[in-house]
């Protein structure tokens, strides 16, 4: 525990491992801690500055500003109803605003200042502090107890997943419960058996929760069904286990699915912006990036949400079926650009408030060092998640990983590209990043014994 006194070390003999010793002598839960810690500051100390750039404004924000809006009408017991309609809406996942909506309802409630942005912020902070000690249990699993600390220690620096807590973009609040849910199971022992019920039902919960936010981490479900079977389990077992924290994921989105069912007539388990996300980079002018859904590859803007999601998604289906050459090329594009930078959280943030966060000279320092440090990242991952599919891929949290992993990943690529969608697989990358590292430090130090 962290307030124990730690045993005497015995002194380390030749043949042990250099990095094991340090991990030893350190104290793991002490140095853990400290990383938590140092990552709290750093993503507190921003919040604090863009919170001084001024309150949220409807034009500059955009999605930030609906996710802000509708949070506060759900608390208010308006309910999802559209800001520039009137009429009831699930054009965004209900997940994040009823989220923020359960947090302003509290402040509303409470003697504590009504200011519903730093209190928005402050939850970022919280949540994506925590998401520092996920990583750490996720590599120390994979790659043993140095790959933890390697990887907490890249994630409480991680530039733009500092930046992001000052926005109001939903990604910090996913990466929270996707890794919630993921380290649930990786932390358990697979030599035991399946995990228990009450394990399998928390992290139906907590990935109920991420897909109520948005629903990529679906997924997620299919990587519990190859780890048992990568366990041995067979099938019916496997299927048996996964349909557990299925059924926990259905029951949470049923109170959506048919409010969406009363209120507009329809089937919506999710949300009414997929025809949009679909077809945005689906027409013969399409660049791979962001547009506009009023091109001729997308349904009518004027139609009712309902009915132009579902002739945007068949126009989108059906543009994939002529040519899907062109489709593969389109992959290609949005990945150039899922990947090409890593600092969009300091634009995101400099949007919540009527001016920059950080004067125009910093923020270019600011962008550079945050590309590079994802670039550095990057390619470490390359090297662990290799170690991992060669050495390591008959293990059932290997199977996990890299299955939520590949979720988070492809998902994305069949949409439009966006740096902001590499964000949610950004701790992950940190995890196969700290497991290189750890790994090199290993064998260096084993030559360096053998060589003594």
């Amino acid at each position: 525990m962290v307030g124990e006194r730690p045993p005497e070390t015995p002194a380390p003999s030749a043949t042990e491992s250099r990095p094991a010793r340090i991990v030893e002598l350190l104290g793991r839960h002490r140095v853990v801690v400290v990383i938590v810690a140092v990552g709290f500051v750093a993503r507190l100390v921003w919040v604090l500055m863009v919170d001084e750039a001024g309150p949220p404004t409807e034009m500059a924000l955009g999605d930030q500003y609906s996710y802000f809006r509708y949070g506060q009408e759900i608390a208010a017991g308006r309910g999802y109803v559209s800001y520039t309609t009137g009429l009831p809406t699930a054009y965004y996942p209900v997940g994040y605003p009823a989220i923020l909506a359960a947090l302003f309802w509290f402040i509303g409630h409470t003697p504590i200042p009504d200011d519903y942005l730093l209190a928005a912020q402050l939850l970022n902070v919280a949540v994506s502090t925590a998401t520092i000690v996920f990583v750490a249990v996720i590599a120390r699993r994979l790659f043993g107890p140095l790959a933890g600390l390697i990887a907490a220690g890249a994630v409480a620096l991680f530039p733009n997943l500092v930046f992001q807590v000052g926005s109001l973009q939903l990604e910090t609040m996913f990466i929270f419960w996707c890794l919630a849910a993921l380290c649930t199971l990786v932390s358990h022992d697979w030599a035991t058996g399946p995990p228990s019920t009450r394990r399998l039902i928390v992290f139906g919960l907590l990935l109920g929760v991420s897909v109520l936010v948005r629903p990529f981490s679906i997924w997620f479900l299919v990587g519990l069904l190859v780890a048992g079977l990568v366990a041995g389990w067979g099938w019916r077992r496997a299927a048996l286990t996964a349909a557990v924290p299925l059924g926990i994921v259905v029951a949470l989105s049923l109170p959506w699915t048919i409010r969406n069912a009363i209120s507009l007539d329809a089937f919506v388990p999710t949300s009414t912006n997929t025809g949009d996300t679909l077809c945005l980079d689906r027409v013969d002018s399409a660049d791979g990036g962001f547009r506009w859904s009023d091109h001729e590859g997308c349904a009518d803007p004027s139609l009712p949400e309902v009915e132009r999601s579902s002739i945007s998604t068949a126009k989108a289906i059906r543009f994939v079926l002529d040519d899907p050459l062109r489709e593969v090329v389109q992959i290609g594009r949005r990945a150039r650009l899922i990947f090409a930078t890593d600092h969009d959280g300091i634009e995101a943030s400099s949007l919540v408030g009527h001016g920059d966060v950080v004067t125009p000279s910093t923020a270019r320092r600011l962008e550079a060092g945050a590309d590079a440090y994802f670039y550095a990242v990057g390619v470490l991952a390359a090297a662990g998640l290799i170690f991992l599919l060669v050495r390591r891929r008959h293990r059932p949290e290997t199977a996990l990983v890299l299955i939520a992993l590949a979720s988070l990943v492809g998902v994305p690529l069949l949409l439009w590209g966006s740096p902001r969608f590499h964000l949610p697989f950004s701790p992950l990358l940190a995890v196969m990043a700290g497991g290189a590292l750890a790994l090199g430090l290993e064998r260096l130090s084993a030559r360096s014994v053998d060589a003594a």
